[in-house]
């Protein structure tokens, strides 16, 4: 089975009205202290149920919101310019390891496209409503305290043609850097605080 994934944070169940397909995926949130700057390092990954699955974007909208809170904000690397980790070119690493540090958006990838040695591998793409305060990638620029994408329009960080695979069993969607703990939630759902472990069935569309 070939299955193309685009996931919501915060929701607990799938559901895909135009396609039908009702696929369940997981979110694992792994942390660890922080060595190079202060904090703890929140990784977040999307759990594949099969091995052709390839995972293609995270989306949030007035349907799905997607949304992070973060209180304390989150940490930044002067050294990288970019929402995504496209800047972190491991050539720096030694001279400012913070950057090993730096809070992303990313679609499987913890670096530069260009030298994670992934045949095909892409750097991702942002679609975000200008109206959002903070947009996607003012968040992740300036030491967001939240993100709240819940308009119309809403946003996207995804790859086309160079979809993601998962590399054992999961893939890569996001890092923060942060004091304290963060949550993520919807409207329709009780705060659902998430830390280092594994938490069943966000909202993914399966196509």
């Amino acid at each position: 089975m070939r299955t193309n994934i685009c996931l919501a944070f915060m929701a607990l169940f799938a559901l895909v009205p135009f396609t039908g397909v009702n696929a369940q995926y997981s979110l694992t949130v792994e942390s660890s202290p922080a060595v190079s700057a202060s904090g703890t390092v929140y990784r977040f990954y999307v759990n594949a149920n099969d091995a052709t699955d390839k995972f293609s974007a995270v989306f949030g909208n007035d349907q799905a919101h997607l949304v992070i809170s973060t209180p304390d904000g989150i940490f930044n690397s002067a050294f990288n310019s970019s929402w995504n980790a496209s800047g972190i070119n491991p050539a720096f690493l030694p001279v400012f390891p913070e950057l090993a540090e730096d809070s992303y958006a990313t679609i499987g990838l913890d670096g530069p496209a260009s030298t994670s040695g992934v045949a095909g591998a892409a750097d991702p793409s942002i679609v975000e409503d200008a109206a959002l305060s903070p947009t996607i990638s003012g968040y992740f620029i300036g030491g967001g305290t939240e993100l709240n994408v819940n308009t119309l329009t809403g946003g996207s960080w995804y790859v086309l043609n160079s979809r993601q695979r998962f590399a054992n069993g999961r893939s890569l969607a996001g890092r923060t850097n942060h004091h304290h703990g963060f949550h993520f939630w919807s409207d329709e759902l009780p705060d659902l605080p998430i830390g280092s472990g594994r938490r069943p069935n966000p909202n993914v569309c399966g196509l």
